[in-house]
């Protein structure tokens, strides 16, 4: 059987990280921003539609629109058998594994609390029976142990990428625990957030999100096109390393 590391490996080949907070950089999602603000227009929105949002948000790596993490996390989740979903389910669950295992103490350093007690999943809202996020938490052996499925989808809320405090409804009080929170790909952040929103609003301490990919599109109109190119370049010339993650200034050494 393969190792973590043996099968993380491949993804060396072509993994971009996202970049640290900086002049430009989304001070919540670590996207690129125009015009001296500290948020980008998603992020903004999350906070002034949700009455909480996540203590802290992480990523593996960036899920660039038609290279191959985007691919994998795609075709892991909407492939069309079993056979073709299950070679990049097993190489995800091993990259989120290896940055679980070297980066969790980032995040809950971000998120101001020693450590997560519980692990949950965004729901899917589309309706589907099987939780492919869900099933990659509990493969590996860093999240395992404390997975709990906290959340369900309200199915009396349209699946829209609005962020909304009714969008998931908690199966217990949460109070005085601390969260990690999986997803797979954040797009807009608008799940990931509602969802830490209900689990904050039934006590959790904090919540600190942790999604596998960044989705990022360089393809975008005018000054916003050419922030995404300089971020796309900034971050091709650091180079992927599996030690650093966009947190690793918040934790303590």
């Amino acid at each position: 059987m393969p190792t973590v590391w043996e099968l993380s490996a491949p993804y060396e080949n072509f993994l971009v990280p996202v970049l640290p907070l900086a002049p430009a950089v989304c001070a919540v999602c670590h996207t690129s921003v125009v015009g001296g603000w500290q948020l980008c227009s998603q992020c903004s929105r999350a906070r002034s539609m949700l009455a909480a949002t996540a203590s802290a948000v992480g990523f593996t790596a960036l899920a660039v629109k038609g290279e191959q993490l985007a691919r994998d996390l795609w075709v892991y989740k909407n492939g069309p058998s079993d056979g073709i979903r299950w070679p990049p389910r097993l190489g995800l669950a091993a990259v989120l594994w290896r940055s679980i295992d070297i980066h969790e103490r980032c995040l809950a350093a971000a998120a101001r609390v020693p450590g997560f007690s519980v692990v949950t999943t965004v729901p899917s809202t589309s309706g589907r029976a099987d939780e492919p996020i869900a099933a990659l938490a509990g493969m590996i052996g860093a999240t395992q142990g404390r997975y709990q499925r906290l959340l369900s989808s309200n199915p009396q809320v349209p699946n829209t990428r609005d962020p909304r405090s009714d969008r998931y409804v908690a199966v217990r009080s949460l109070t005085g625990e601390s969260v990690l929170l999986l997803d797979d790909t954040w797009t807009s952040g608008a799940h990931a957030q509602s969802a830490a929103a209900t689990l904050r609003a039934v006590g959790a301490q904090a919540v600190g999100i942790w999604a596998i990919g960044r989705h990022f599109n360089r393809e975008q109109p005018g000054e916003y096109g050419e922030a995404a190119e300089r971020y796309y370049r900034h971050a091709r010339a650091l180079g992927w390393a599996w030690e650093r993650c966009c947190l690793c200034d918040n934790r303590p050494t």
